[in-house]
């Protein structure tokens, strides 16, 4: 047996699309609820009215849940922010304390010549001399294979260099025995030992030329 259909009340509202809205009794004749009217066949469908949805988000309030998670991210960038802050002060104040650096210097070096009886400094006042037999250089030399400008040494980057421009050759011999040759090219000298201009220097032979680098 079919139930009997609900007995409606009033005046229904009807929204845009065409639903009504009407308020319905029970059997014993008491307003139970609203409900809408979704559709007429045999019997009348009934479901509760639904909330009014407002459709303006500049109007809207936010959720519950928006809320907390907008609370949350300003709280973490206040947090945030405030870290930043305290490891900033922290930095600066470490690199006041630090001492200053000093900036890395080289020693100051000279290479002392000597010559028969003369000696002679290269430094940072007196950066080149000249060797050969010509009359103008600051290291005369006579000889056979001696050239007139044979040779020079001068300072560089803190780093004494022997430049040979002769024809014949400069040989350089240092304390512990090692032996270089070099014609028209350049050799670092280090420590201390011997040049000999076109042939290779012996202790004792004329025109050997001692040579002392020095820290000063």
């Amino acid at each position: 047996m079919s139930k009997a259909p609900k007995k409606l009340v009033g005046r229904p509202a009807t929204d845009e699309r065409g639903n009504s809205t009407w308020k319905w009794v029970g059997e014993s004749g008491t307003e139970i609820e609203t409900g809408l009217v979704k559709a007429l066949g045999e019997g009348l469908s009934l479901e509760p009215v639904p909330q009014k949805v407002n459709l303006d988000p500049y109007s809207q309030t936010p959720s519950q849940s928006k809320e907390k998670t907008k609370g949350r991210s300003l709280d973490d960038m206040r947090r945030l922010n405030e870290e930043m802050k305290r490891e900033h002060e922290q930095l600066v104040k470490s690199l006041r304390a630090r001492p200053a650096r000093k900036a890395d210097s080289h020693p100051t070096r000279a290479l002392r010549l000597r010559f028969a009886a003369r000696e002679l400094l290269v430094d940072q006042r007196h950066t080149s001399i000249t060797i050969g037999r010509g009359e103008d250089n600051h290291v005369v030399v006579t000889g056979e294979g001696i050239s007139r400008l044979h040779a020079r040494i001068e300072i560089s980057r803190n780093k004494f260099e022997l430049i040979d421009q002769s024809a014949n050759g400069t040989y350089v011999q240092t304390a512990d025995g090692v032996e270089s040759f070099l014609r028209r090219d350049r050799l670092q000298l280090k420590g201390q030992g011997m040049i000999g201009l076109g042939r290779r220097p012996r202790p004792g032979a004329p025109g050997i030329i001692r040579f002392t680098c020095e820290e000063v």
